[in-house]
């Protein structure tokens, strides 16, 4: 029987980065959604029939995957080359894809009762088969090949929100139920055996990093990222962000709540709104601007968002992390951050996102009241 210990050497996982991520986990510094709330529609109503396995797959599993993967030619081979098979008995059984080997597709096994749930099962085994073929039957450790999978899940989740929103509302009910027991019960399971790593392998144990980590590439995915991923078979542990969810570990929990979703038609409300969020992230930093008399604070911050020299940075929760607030000199255009925010530790993100935000990667100046060199160089 194989240990937990075996595990971690398959994987090349230490312990302590494992622990890291738990505890990023558990403090709520790594998503658990790939969904912000604004994403989110509860629309219910008609979509289409999930009556027939052969024709959720050509119509809705086979499309979500070709998008997801930039209409690869190869792609669209593998998929239709995948085999599919249901149980002798129609008793309920676990589903699983069966590698047949180089020169033969792979083969799913599942039951079909035309359950939203089935769905999301259906896209999880052709993930499965899809990384056996992309990545020439390679054998790919265990925790990567459950990325692979639960990726999969995903692609079918966001193809039905952009072009079926009722059952998008039900494939994201599904999502979030089995989550419950992924990142509850398993984590439980997944923890006990890093602190006791002669603690008995069981397959579950998986689940939990498997699930945060096509969390964090789903919404951070990249043109080529996913290709390169499912065929990357014995190599893939470096193509799973497990070191980016560690890292996490020790961050302030960012307690704030959503932002809203911008009101087109109420802009002087988007004001207010990060005038607020402003405020409570400079009471969180408790220095500099926070401490000044409530009308200079406020009416400087005001001046910012009337000239447009401030910007609010949100997480992909949609919860404020950071803001920056400059001066741009006449002439030349050259940018003076005045101040920036960030009080649980995002400072790179907030600086990245403004840099989208200002259309412009060059030298910005930064100007710290409290500073002993009163002006440097933020990037």
């Amino acid at each position: 029987m194989h240990s937990f210990s075996d595990w971690n050497q398959l994987h090349g996982i230490d312990a302590a980065t494992l622990e890291d991520i738990i505890a990023a986990f558990r403090s709520g510094a790594v998503s658990t959604q790939p969904y912000t709330p604004s994403e989110i529609t509860s629309r219910r109503g008609d979509g289409p029939s999930l009556a027939k396995q052969n024709e959720c797959y050509e119509k809705l599993v086979i499309p979500a995957f070709l998008s997801a993967f930039g209409n690869s030619a190869t792609v669209l081979a593998a998929l239709t080359s995948i085999r599919f098979t249901g149980f002798d008995e129609e008793d309920a059984k676990v589903p699983y894809t069966l590698d047949c080997g180089k020169g033969d597709a792979p083969r799913i096994v599942m039951s079909w009762w035309g359950r939203p749930a089935d769905l999301i099962c259906l896209a999880h085994e052709t993930a499965h088969a899809l990384q056996i073929i992309l990545s020439d039957h390679e054998r790919m450790a265990p925790l990567a090949r459950e990325t692979c999978a639960f990726l999969g899940e995903l692609l079918v989740i966001e193809h039905a929100r952009r072009h079926h929103p009722s059952l998008f509302a039900l494939l994201h009910d599904v999502w979030r139920a089995e989550s419950r027991r992924y990142l509850g019960a398993d984590l439980d399971t997944l923890a006990a055996a890093v602190a006791d790593p002669t603690t008995p392998y069981h397959y579950r144990q998986n689940y939990p990093l498997a699930r945060l980590a096509a969390v964090h590439l789903f919404r951070r995915r990249k043109p080529g990222q996913l290709h390169a991923l499912f065929a990357s078979g014995e190599s893939a542990m470096p193509h799973l962000p497990l070191e980016a969810m560690a890292n996490r570990a020790g961050d302030i929990a960012n307690y704030l709540p959503p932002m809203p979703a911008p009101d087109a038609e109420r802009p002087s409300m988007e004001a207010y709104r990060s005038l607020g969020a402003m405020v409570l992230l400079d009471i969180d930093r408790l220095q500099g601007p926070s401490e000044k008399r409530i009308e200079a604070y406020y009416g400087e911050l005001l001046r910012h968002l009337q000239d447009q020299t401030a910007y609010v940075t949100l997480d992909s929760d949609d919860r404020p992390v950071g803001y920056a607030t400059w001066a741009t000199r006449p002439g030349d255009g050259a940018v003076t951050l005045t101040r920036q925010s960030a009080p649980f530790g995002d400072h790179l993100m907030v600086q990245k996102s403004l840099e989208r935000h200002l259309g412009w990667s060059g030298r910005v100046a930064a100007h710290h009241a409290k500073s002993a060199q009163q002006a440097q160089i933020a990037w």
